[in-house]
């Protein structure tokens, strides 16, 4: 089995199809893990015209800038950056229109990451509306992490007004969140986007390569053959359903690790102890750095990962030629994606959840759900939070998936 296995490796190794999407895959990871870079921009005033920088040398600038600020977010802080605020506003009416730009450059920007957080949980309860940063008081400032619990639970009860269990559970869980909260500066949300779409990318490549498994030699009449040797059927199956497997780890590994090297090389290693609560939201419910988000996310795509693999293996089994698995393979892939953004309802929600390509993609993937929205799924009589469904389930598929695959091939007939 061994020996076959091998074979079956360099089979698909020597196919020039898989090449070309493995090359993909590599050559993608450098490029998407830079592109976020290249989109950060720094303009300021000089002998009174204003100037633009861009990439690298912006982002250490906007770093050097924020500097003061970073480590602890206390409510000193807070209570100086909202008067910071309030003496300009006092002084020039607006942060737009004339409002000097260097002057926004050193008193403004620097303390921008944690007002955006004082000013979102002074909300009203009722509205939902933020106040004006006049009136905010110092007072408000200095309890700020009151200001998150009470904050997240009016925000809960707008969102998830006739859910009582999705308001308890958001408690239950915001009740685990950390505090104070840690800011780096140099970290933003398009490098964490960019993580999500590349996991997306990523799979699509894989897939592509799995989709002929089964249907390329079922195509070529090579199957027959094959079936007609000393090894079983099963063996034959197991063989390809690993060498597939195998194929797609060590991509995903070696893809994912180029891919993060570079992204928090440019940005910073630093940034990763950023607490998600001051980058994406305050009242962003899990617990966790950057860091751990980042490991998170790359957790529940390799879940995902493994389970569109398996279902593709179980597609390309029981199709006859290739045309056929890698059409209905790229089908299988987009489906959530374009569902979520068409629909938008239950219907899509749950569609999303049971598909494996379900956690990723663009606004329907798991990085999104667990950033930037507060989306709860009733599962018999029990509200679960749908990021946990977008790993669990994907993960009971795989080997669902699998046996299928071994189950079809075993029964096709000749």
């Amino acid at each position: 089995m061994i020996r076959l296995y091998r074979e079956e490796l360099k089979r698909i190794l020597r196919t020039r199809s898989a090449l070309l999407f493995l090359a993909a895959a590599v050559a993608l990871s450098v490029f998407m893990a830079y592109v976020p870079v290249t989109y950060v921009r720094f303009t300021y005033e000089e002998n009174g015209q204003e100037k633009t920088i861009k990439g690298r040398e912006a982002l250490a600038i906007r770093k050097k800038l924020q500097q003061p600020n970073a480590g602890e977010v206390t409510p000193e802080k807070m209570a100086e950056g909202l008067r910071a605020y309030q003496e300009n506003l006092k002084r020039y009416g607006d942060f737009y229109g004339d409002f000097p730009r260097n002057v926004h450059n050193e008193e403004i920007f620097p303390w921008s990451p944690l007002m955006s957080r004082l000013h979102e949980v002074m909300a009203d309860s009722e509205s939902g509306l933020a106040p004006d940063y006049t009136e905010i008081t110092e007072s408000d400032a200095l309890h700020f992490y009151e200001r998150c619990r009470t904050h997240l639970t009016d925000l809960m009860k707008l969102e998830q007004r006739r859910n009582p269990q999705a308001q308890q559970l958001a408690a239950d869980m915001y009740e685990k969140v950390s505090m104070p909260f840690y800011y780096y500066p140099g970290y933003d949300t398009n490098m964490f986007e960019y993580e999500g779409f590349y996991l997306f990318l990523l799979m699509f490549l894989c897939v592509m390569i799995t989709a002929p498994s089964f249907s390329s030699e079922y195509q070529t009449g090579a199957d027959d053959i094959l079936r007609s040797t000393r090894h079983g059927r099963r063996k034959l199956a197991f063989v390809k359903i690993l060498s597939a497997l195998t194929i797609s780890i060590i991509t995903f590994a070696l893809c994912m690790t180029v891919f993060m090297a570079i992204s928090n090389s440019l940005f910073g290693w630093e940034c990763r102890q950023t607490s998600m609560q001051i980058l994406f939201s305050a009242s962003t419910l899990l617990g966790i750095n950057m860091g751990q988000l980042q490991n998170l996310v790359m957790l529940a795509g390799f879940i995902a990962l493994l389970a569109c693999v398996s279902c593709v293996l179980y597609i390309s089994s029981a199709c006859k030629n290739t045309t056929l698995s890698t059409g209905l393979t790229i089908a299988f892939v987009l489906v959530p994606s374009v569902f979520y953004m068409m629909i938008g309802n239950n219907l899509s929600a749950y569609l999303r959840v049971l598909l494996p390509s379900g956690a990723l993609g663009g606004s329907n993937s798991f990085s999104y759900a667990a950033t930037y929205y507060f989306e709860f799924l009733g599962v018999g009589p029990l509200t679960v939070w749908t990021p946990w469904l977008l790993m669990i389930v994907p993960a009971l598929e795989i080997p669902v998936f699998l046996w299928l695959t071994v189950r079809t091939y075993c029964r096709r007939s000749m």
